[in-house]
């Protein structure tokens, strides 16, 4: 509806503009229209003097300005307004409409027309039209652009911003140069002797007031070792701090002590043992992430919304009576008391009469479908919070739910889950939204057409909207190779989106031996999970840093923090069916089993329930599955362990268990458009893959048996690769190899730093490869 009359407003305003300009070009051709026609004139053209008075009377109230008006209008209405359903977009031409008025009575009053511009001399004056078109302006900004508008106005201010204090700096320095030029015209005019002056002063040794230093420092008796990395903190706060003779404590992330060695200078020493006050001491990962606002703005703007009218209350009334009169033929007496409507189905609230088992009005549920002509109808009971059974009888027309209102409902923003999905609104039309850290893995099933696909795709978006690419990172396995294609140039993908099974099992064999990294660091750190531990390490002190260091392989850059993984499996099926389908359910099953705590979680997703597919080893470690509509009753007992899910109704519907809970929810709508202009947007941040997960994917996860060291002999070898010996000397420095570490290094690109490891494999230097971890140095140069 609101489309139409967009149209038809559209439609209105060109043909104002058709007429306009139609007059400004040969209007002077008319005659004078203010004379009558009278029974003589026999040459008058009735057909040109009417059209003619037409053209005059439009252009009388408007002018040749609409043009203006007309052209702005027309590409806000085919690149926005056309692409979206919202109701406030009806008064956008008239707003545009109005803005223009302002601005061609401000500064061109010659193109409005006589009738019409004398009016506007009656009722405006400059300074209304003035505020009143700026007014306009901003309606119209807002209305059209919603979000964009103000990051718009914010860029241009900046903008201004930066160039106002260029021009500022300009004057500053222009100031500065004029009054030193001054200042050295009256010194050399005075005969004063500048330059021996400032080098007594720098000559001149610091002074320290002692009985103050002694109340504010500890003195220490002993120096102990400082650690390399503190060395660097200790000296790069010493020269900041010991250049003026009063010392000030500023930004510091250690506890320091200072020793006063009777000179003039100040030694300061890291005491390791001491814990860290503040969190600058552990590298933090500063993130300039979006906002999450401004990525559903991405969704919604691109969103065409066709909302369905409610049924009337006659439609309500006569499916109570159905009901009523229907089970009255089988001696059930109850009323209906109540009507919990929802978007796709309506949940009608039926009190039963003495002595009526909830049982009998079960078996009764192909009766009240056929009555309701053949409408799947689904008896729940109990309701919670109720004494009532419910009746969910499907909803002619149904509404469609869209992910953008999931999405911008509170629920979904003031959620304080650590991984947060919008599953879409319940059946009496409430925002549902579920953790995954919580679950903690998701087994979802359906048949082809259900749903499936579209609901992982909700799932991703909720996850990459919430969550940077430094707080979560995807694995994601596409055996179909089309579903998951659209977030293949997202900054949180660990790995490229996997298509072949060969490939999907090395992933997941990766994810198993991060998952006991992750564990050994967990234990170092005496903590229970991912999120004690990322707590911790924010005031952890350089001791306890210390001793999961060497778990690491890029701690000073990345920082020691734990980032969420979420391994998305589009298709569990085709994966097992294949070669590498025993070693694929096995790392499977090992991370479910395990991988909660390391803060590794599962999204399996199958359109073939089988109990060949989903084992009761899968089944026991995912305690929460979603079942969409499937084709038989054995199916759903497969994914539930009870019916039900067979009577649902397609297109996202589906049942939602967690635990002993089981819910019906309804899953929300995102279109492909939309999901590429988030991805386009997130794009825009970079972060790249994995390097030690790239690493491990092009090795195969091979391994060998490590050689011992002692029957090594070094063995410093040949190469045609000319940074090869600067390549054994970083080794041989830092104790342990990467094909990561001499890309830094090195300053190489990834490929020659892979093939420099393999060199140094293969004569003898380096152990072979071992997953995520370094590869160990096995002979050292004397």
């Amino acid at each position: 509806m609101t489309q139409k009359i967009l149209k038809i407003n559209y439609l209105i305003l060109s043909f104002i503009t058709f007429l306009n300009v139609c007059f400004f070009f040969i209007g002077d051709n008319f005659a004078d229209h203010g004379l009558s026609i009278s029974s003589n004139s026999e040459s008058v053209s009735y057909v040109g003097y009417f059209l003619g008075s037409l053209l005059s009377l439009t252009n009388y109230y408007s002018g040749i300005w609409i043009l203006l008006p007309f052209v702005v209008y027309s590409l806000v209405h085919f690149s926005i307004l056309t692409k979206r359903e919202k109701e406030f977009d009806l008064f956008v031409s008239g707003l545009v409409v109005l803005m223009f008025f302002d601005l061609a009575y401000l500064f061109f009053p010659a193109t409005l027309g006589k009738g019409i511009a004398t009016k506007a001399d009656l009722y405006l004056d400059a300074y209304i039209a003035f505020f009143t078109g700026f007014l306009f302006f901003i309606l119209v900004g807002v209305i059209s652009l919603r979000g964009s508008f103000f990051l718009i106005i914010k860029s241009f201010k900046d903008s201004l911003e930066s160039y106002g204090l260029k021009f500022f700096k300009v004057l500053s320095v222009f100031y500065k140069f004029s009054r030193s030029s001054s200042s050295k015209m009256k010194a050399l005019s005075s005969g004063i002797d500048i330059k021996n002056k400032a080098t007594k002063f720098l000559k001149a040794p610091a002074k320290i007031d002692v009985s103050s230093l002694k109340d504010k420092v500890k003195t220490v008796s002993k120096k102990e070792k400082i650690p390399d990395v503190e060395k660097k903190e200790a000296t790069q706060e010493k020269s900041s701090k010991s250049i003026s003779g009063n010392i000030v404590k500023e930004n510091v992330s250690t506890k320091i002590d200072y020793e006063w060695n009777g000179q003039d200078d100040v030694e300061f020493i890291v005491d390791p043992s001491k814990p860290v006050q503040k969190e600058q001491r552990v590298v933090s990962k500063e993130s300039s992430f979006f906002a999450s606002d401004t990525l559903i703005d991405c969704i919604t703007d691109n969103t065409n919304h066709q909302k369905t009218q409610s049924p009337d209350e006659v439609y309500f009334k006569t499916i109570c009576e159905t009901i009523e009169s229907k089970l009255n033929e089988f001696n059930v007496k109850g009323d209906i008391i109540n009507i919990l409507k929802g978007p796709v189905v309506d949940t009608f609230e039926l009190d039963l009469g003495e002595g009526i088992k909830a049982s009998k009005v079960k078996g009764l549920e192909d009766d009240l479908g056929l009555a309701l002509n053949g409408a799947p109808i689904r008896v729940v009971y109990p309701l919670k919070g109720r004494s009532t059974i419910g009746i969910e009888v499907p909803r002619n027309p149904r509404e469609f739910i869209y992910l953008d209102e999931v999405l911008q409902a509170d629920a979904f923003n003031k959620t304080n889950n650590r991984l947060p999905i919008a599953m879409g609104k319940d059946a009496f039309g409430e925002t549902s939204v579920v953790d995954l850290a919580g679950m903690p893995h998701m087994l979802v099933a359906g048949a082809t057409g259900a749903g499936k696909s579209v609901f992982i795709n909700t799932l991703l978006v909720s996850l990459i909207i919430k969550k940077s690419p430094e707080e979560l990172r995807l694995i994601l396995i596409d055996p179909k190779q089309l579903e998951l294609a659209l977030f293949a140039t997202l900054p949180h993908l660990l790995l490229p989106v996997i298509t072949e099974a060969s490939k999907a099992a090395i992933s997941l064999l990766w994810a198993v031996e991060e998952m006991d990294r992750r564990y050994s660091i967990l234990k170092d750190m005496a903590v229970k999970n991912i999120e004690g531990f990322n707590k911790k390490v924010k005031t952890a002190s350089p001791a306890q840093l210390s001793k999961i260091h060497g778990h690491y392989e890029n701690a000073d850059e990345d920082g020691y923090e734990l980032p969420y993984i979420v391994i998305v499996i589009d298709e569990f099926a085709d994966l097992i069916l294949t070669k590498s389908g025993k070693e694929i359910e096995t790392n499977v099953n090992r991370l479910a089993a395990k991988a909660r705590a390391a803060g590794i979680h599962l999204v399996l997703a199958t359109q073939r329930p089988s109990t060949d597919v989903i084992t009761g080893v899968i089944k026991a470690n995912f305690p929460t599955r979603v079942a969409f509509r499937v084709t038989t009753g054995h199916d759903s007992k497969t994914i539930l362990d009870q019916h039900g899910a067979q009577k649902l109704l397609g297109k996202g519907d589906m049942l939602y268990k967690h635990g002993v809970d089981l819910l019906r929810l309804h899953s929300a709508f995102v279109d492909e458009r939309e999901i590429e202009v988030l991805v386009e947007k997130i794009s825009e941040y970079q972060k790249g893959y994995s390097e030690t997960a790239m690493e491990f994917l092009e090795n195969e996860g091979e391994k060998e048996e490590e050689a011992s060291a002692a029957s090594v002999s070094y063995v410093s070898g040949t190469s045609d690769d000319p940074v090869y010996q600067e390549a054994l000397q970083v080794v041989m420095e830092s104790g342990s190899a990467s094909a990561s570490m001499l890309q830094r290094r090195l300053r190489v690109g990834y490929n020659r730093a892979a093939n420099l490891i393999d060199e140094l494999e293969k004569n003898g230097i380096v152990g072979p490869a071992q997953g995520s971890k370094p590869r160990k140095v096995l002979s050292r140069s004397e």
